[in-house]
């Protein structure tokens, strides 16, 4: 999917569609540097609507767009995390993230720490979409939305934190049925999170 070709990343995400093209183009752009500039091959006719989306949530620049026939090429230079599109917006970012703190402490302080598996997204806004999506249609799941780890990504970001592979697997599933924009399963092992296998 993705190759190297003198240092410019590429991800073909024909054959694919979004949610799941998507995915892969937000887990490949976080091996990248910033600035780096990330070509995208797609023959979905509503990935430029996506891509531009993810791009404002996720702080990437989308720098070209060609249509040549049924495939789409798509440039995407590498951003340094989400840009508030205005001051209530970033207000509104900045508040997400001392909550998530907050409760990331409280967890760790007053509740024994069950979360053994993690379920990131594309975008924060991704991940807040299907939490409140998973509140008004599944409260009855347990789950912790909590700050993505540092070991997982330098960006912002949540994640949704389960106590076991199992129900992280039947949550991703039921997430991207549903169209969320869910980007991988982490398993903690020796006090770091790695992909689960």
């Amino acid at each position: 999917m993705a190759k190297d070709q003198s240092e410019k990343t590429v991800i073909d995400t024909r054959g694919y569609s979004c949610p799941i093209s998507v995915a892969l183009i937000a887990k490949t752009m976080k091996t990248v540097s910033d600035g780096s500039s990330v070509e995208i091959i797609s023959d979905d006719p509503s990935m430029k609507k996506e891509i531009e989306q993810w791009c404002v949530e996720s702080g990437n620049i989308m720098n070209t767009v060609v249509v040549d026939h049924l495939t789409a090429r798509f440039e995407i230079i590498k951003g340094k995390g989400y840009k508030p599109q205005s001051l209530c917006d970033l207000i509104a970012f900045y508040l997400l993230g001392v909550r998530l703190h907050i409760r990331k402490i409280f967890v760790s302080l007053f509740r024994k720490d069950t979360t053994r598996c993690l379920i990131t997204f594309v975008s924060v806004a991704e991940g807040m979409r299907a939490h409140y999506w998973l509140q008004n249609n599944h409260p009855e799941l347990s789950y912790a939305l909590l700050p993505v780890p540092n070991a997982i990504t330098r960006h912002c970001g949540v994640v949704i934190g389960l106590s076991n592979l199992k129900q992280a697997r039947e949550l991703f599933d039921l997430l991207r049925s549903n169209d969320f924009k869910v980007e991988d399963i982490y398993r903690k092992h020796n006090y770091t999170y790695h992909p689960a296998q």
